[in-house]
């Protein structure tokens, strides 16, 4: 029999685990593992006798950010989850679909669970509650703090019973006599010149730009969060900000992360493929986190959704930087950034190249014939090269 822990209660973003209650021991084994990982979640055991049931789950549902369904014959024939699903579909939740068991899917429910993200049917409970974590359906911001482990009514017992104590020693050596004022010591001749006080010394202050390098980061979009635990070869924990400074590749080929752009190639009608397999469109938008990465090298950010690119000026590392397929269109906000010598723009909006004449160490800027005709100066110090052709 697996034993329950407290669902989480709170505002902060939570994981509503939706499933079949003759079942639950394999589910609390696996989400379990997530709670002890940190994680915030909220299930429907403990629900105190006397609440509304159904209005206790639907305020659950409603406040929940993501739902993970465990998915089994069972759960398909229960009434409760066919409602929770129903909900999860209308308030637009995402869901993950966790196989507890081989089983057919009835009509009813094959429109509920199309598409949505899926994790296989595997042997135990660690299995499961690791996939669940690296299909990165669960980011960072659903891990509680330090602030929130802490037991703080715990401390504040305690605490509370110090000072009792204390007080109450106190008034017991006032009652008995034992404590009486120290005499005041008597003046000396010798000390007519009264000593001068220390000067207090001020303690060193930390700057807030470098204190901010020791703070833990909050990495909302997972792909990027996935990209960043990869660089680092870090699965779990806490990142922080000076973390970011020792990262020096980074390559996003639509909703993939890969170790290098050398197996991306485009079809002539601009169908961006990783070792011939057609890749979705990937949720890069925004480039703060990388704007930290003071060491990176090497960037891809291909078929992503991202137009300002003016996050990538600070990089002066940065040799070589590919955003074919990404949403560019003006080159503007890139800056000069001093040691980009390699930059990839296929199937791009870009039209004009003369931004790029600022950048003192360009050779060569490859683009496809998509993009013809394109504005550049002649005196330009880099190449122009047609991707596909010498």
């Amino acid at each position: 029999m697996s034993e329950f822990f407290k669902p989480y209660e709170g505002k902060r973003p939570f994981l509503f685990i939706s499933y079949a209650h003759r079942q639950s021991d394999q589910v609390v084994d696996t989400v379990r593992i997530l709670h002890d990982k940190g994680y915030r979640l909220w299930y429907d055991e403990g629900i105190p006798a006397g609440n509304d049931w159904p209005a206790t789950i639907a305020r659950h549902m409603q406040s929940c950010e993501r739902v993970v369904f465990f998915l089994s014959e069972r759960a398909l024939e229960s009434p409760n989850c066919f409602s929770e699903m129903n909900a999860a579909a209308r308030q637009k939740k995402p869901v993950l679909l966790v196989w507890l068991e081989e089983t057919e899917v009835p009509e009813r429910w094959r429109e509920l669970l199309a598409g949505k993200p899926e994790i296989p049917l595997l042997p135990g409970a660690a299995e499961r509650a690791e996939a669940i974590l690296r299909s990165g359906f669960v980011p960072r911001r659903f891990h509680a703090s330090w602030r929130e482990k802490i037991p703080w009514r715990g401390v504040a017992l305690f605490f509370s019973a110090l000072l009792f104590l204390a007080a109450a020693g106190g008034l017991g050596a006032l009652a008995t006599g034992r404590w009486e004022p120290l005499p005041a010591p008597e003046p000396s001749a010798a000390a007519e010149t009264p000593a001068p006080e220390p000067v207090p010394t001020a303690p060193p202050i930390l700057e807030l730009g470098e204190a901010e390098r020791y703070f833990a980061i909050s990495i909302d979009n997972a792909q990027v969060e996935r990209a960043i635990r990869r660089a680092l070869g870090q699965t779990e924990g806490e990142i922080y900000r000076w973390q970011l400074a020792e990262i020096t590749q980074l390559h996003f080929c639509g909703n993939m992360v890969l170790d290098g752009p050398e197996a991306v190639t485009f079809d002539a009608d601009g169908v961006c493929r990783v070792n011939g397999a057609p890749v979705i469109r990937g949720s890069v938008s925004e480039l703060k986190l990388v704007g930290d990465m003071a060491r990176l090298e090497s960037l891809s950010l291909i078929c992503q959704p991202v137009k300002d690119i003016s996050d990538l000026s600070g990089l002066t590392a940065l040799r070589e930087l590919n955003l074919s397929g990404s949403a560019v269109g003006d080159l503007r906000g890139l800056g000069a950034p001093p040691s980009l010598e390699t930059l990839h723009l296929e199937y791009t909006d870009v039209a004009d190249l003369t931004p790029l004449e600022a950048l003192p160490n360009l050779k060569t800027v490859t683009v496809s014939r998509s993009m013809l005709p394109l504005t550049w100066s002649e005196a330009a110090p880099f190449d122009v090269i047609l991707a596909g052709e010498n």
